[in-house]
């Protein structure tokens, strides 16, 4: 049962997954009852989010919006890791850009970043999918 701090933003593919907030937390670990959840925001509402909440964000004069992402500007390749588990070990072209990672040791970074989630005050979801059926 959603709680008067949880907010829901159709987007174009909104009718596709629905879960209900309540086993959401049951799965995930966030705790609603302390972040605003925004699901399939609108650009509008990202745009004056990011106005509101990011300091030194602006609207370029072509209407993008402009923010720093600090020192970490992007996701390195080399960073992405893949859980080595029996369903799939055979098929992951393991290597320098597809790195193994232990069940362990995904449980305990999948901990951490649950930790520093519940640290926030608003987190953003989109419920989104890749390649050209909706069903996978």
């Amino acid at each position: 049962m959603p709680n008067s701090q949880h907010q829901s933003h159709a987007g174009p593919h909104a009718h596709v997954y629905h879960p209900d907030p309540e086993a959401l937390y049951h799965e995930t670990g966030i705790d609603y009852n302390h972040v605003l959840m925004n699901r399939n925001a609108s650009v509008a509402k990202l745009y004056e989010d990011a106005l509101r909440y990011e300091p030194g964000t602006i609207i370029s004069s072509a209407g993008a919006l402009v923010t720093s992402s600090g020192k970490k500007t992007g996701r390195s390749p080399r960073d992405k890791r893949i859980v080595e588990e029996p369903s799939t070990t055979d098929d992951i072209w393991w290597g320098p850009v597809n790195t193994k990672l232990s069940e362990h040791a995904f449980l305990i970074n999948h901990e951490r970043a649950v930790d520093y989630l519940n640290t926030r005050e608003r987190l953003y979801v989109f419920d989104g999918y890749a390649g050209w059926d909706p069903k996978f």
